[in-house]
């Protein structure tokens, strides 16, 4: 049994604890637009899985004028990643293949993305979805990798043996494309953003939809829809779980903004419950036609059971920087990537601001670009337990190999735990003066015992009874 914050369901009493946010350290950016069909926009929306040693990223980019792309990538340490020219494209698919001029001075670098074969191009680029999650499913041996996106048409999937070559579903899409007009602007939305996730809690498939709601002064709010499957194909009609607070946007004020919508959310399972990644928009104003202008950092947020969400915190848990290439907007990959070392998030960062691309706010050619960049936590590090002299007791818990597993920072205090078997007290142990995610103690307790755990002035990130 693993006690994993800010799940605290296996607790009975908690005394002078306070759950505190992780800190994350920024890696810097790891992946740039680089080909022509990915003008300045290489980002996550998109996913990153890890499979036999090597790492698999699905991107997002985007060349005005053209279409969305789905690109793929792959890394050995993360850091370095290679787009190989993998897939043939059509050339005369318009909207649907790398757009790359014939004029005659860009004709040099446009032979170098031939493939040899008349009439093709040779790319990385996965399919023309926006907005992309790709999933490896290990229990689906003949289609394990299951894309989902948005399109004109609304929602569709496609499935693939090899990540890298996929087949639509015929019978696509499979949400119809959701609007949402607001008759006070007379303006109509469209329903976009859907971050998907294998829920293994309750074995079901699940879309975070974007949805909208008009508050009471007539503005249209981005919220959190929720849609399941247990195919990948037939998906229940999205209902709103989560719409923005007062609270939201009081962060907003607090930045230099009006007001704040949920621009997405990527939940994922962690320990009993759920946590999620929360895009929040900042909004100064509303285009006239078109989007709002504003920008866009991620919080993280939590869930008992994947439907009652709440932000864990005023703080960002990615924040934008002051400046440079992550300043305007941060999105993230569908979910994070936990590595035995540590936690890895990767997400897209922009030197621009969401309003940027509009008639009124053109893309500098230039100097704009939405790169990926790499964010780490310690293991177990979104949550952690403190106090200067706190305790938390637990309920009965089993313990079969009479080893505790400890992960926390003692360097400046101490985690004690004292063990209790049929009320009586039997054996008390304490981790104290080092930092460790995976420090382990030994002890001559088998079968059913409960702890009391006393944290004093250090970080319990978690622990486990094996």
């Amino acid at each position: 049994m693993k006690i994993q914050f800010p799940d605290t369901t296996s607790l009975i009493s908690v005394e002078g604890i306070e759950l505190k946010q992780g800190a994350l350290t920024k890696e810097g950016p790891v992946l740039f637009p680089q080909y022509p069909w990915e003008g300045i926009h290489a980002y996550l929306y998109g996913s990153v899985l890890e499979k036999n040693g090597q790492l698999h990223m699905w991107y997002q980019s985007y060349l005005d004028g053209d279409d969305f792309f789905v690109n793929y990538a792959r890394s050995r340490d993360g850091k370095k990643w290679e787009k190989p020219l993998i897939n043939k494209w059509r050339i005369d698919e318009r909207r649907f293949y790398p757009t790359i001029e014939s004029e005659k001075e860009r004709e040099t670098k446009a032979i170098a993305f031939r493939n040899g074969s008349p009439g093709y191009w040779k790319t990385n680029i996965v399919s023309t979805y926006h907005i992309p999650s790709v999933i490896y499913d290990p229990e689906d041996s003949k289609r394990p990798y299951k894309l989902f996106g948005f399109t004109n048409e609304g929602y569709r999937v496609a499935f693939s043996k090899d990540g890298i070559h996929f087949k639509e579903y015929e019978g696509n899409p499979v949400l119809p494309l959701m609007r949402f007009p607001n008759p006070k602007t007379k303006k109509r939305w469209i329903s976009d953003v859907s971050p998907v996730f294998k829920d293994n809690l309750r074995k079901k498939f699940v879309a975070w939809v974007k949805t909208y709601v008009i508050d009471e002064e007539g503005r249209t709010r981005r919220s959190v829809g929720y849609s399941e499957s247990d195919d990948f194909i037939r998906w229940s009609p999205p209902e709103t779980i989560w719409t923005p607070s007062a609270a939201d946007d009081r962060l907003a004020v607090a930045r230099g903004f009006k007001w704040a919508d949920f621009y997405g959310l990527c939940g994922f399972n962690y320990g009993a419950g759920y946590l999620g990644l929360l895009w929040l928009f900042y909004m100064d104003y509303e285009f006239t036609k078109g989007t709002h202008e504003g920008k866009m950092e991620v919080f993280l947020a939590t869930s008992p059971d994947g439907k009652q969400w709440t932000r864990f915190s005023d703080e960002p848990l990615i924040p934008l920087s002051e400046s440079g290439w992550d300043s305007g907007m941060i999105t993230t990959a569908n979910l994070p990537l936990f590595r035995k070392e540590g936690i890895d998030l990767y997400y897209g960062g922009s030197n621009f601001s969401h309003g940027v691309g509009n008639a009124q706010l053109l893309f500098d050619e230039q100097s704009h670009r939405f790169s990926v960049g790499l964010a780490t936590l310690r293991k177990d590090g979104f949550v952690y337990a403190a106090g200067a002299k706190g305790t938390m007791t637990t309920k009965p818990l089993t313990c079969r190999k009479g080893t505790l597993r400890i992960n926390a920072d003692a360097t400046g205090g101490r985690v004690r735990i004292d063990l209790f078997k049929g009320g009586q007290p039997v054996e008390s142990c304490r981790m104290e003066g080092i930092d460790s995610s995976d420090h382990l103690l030994r002890i001559g307790v088998r079968g059913e015992v409960t702890l009391k755990i006393s944290v004093e002035g250090a970080k319990l990130y978690s622990l486990e009874v094996c």
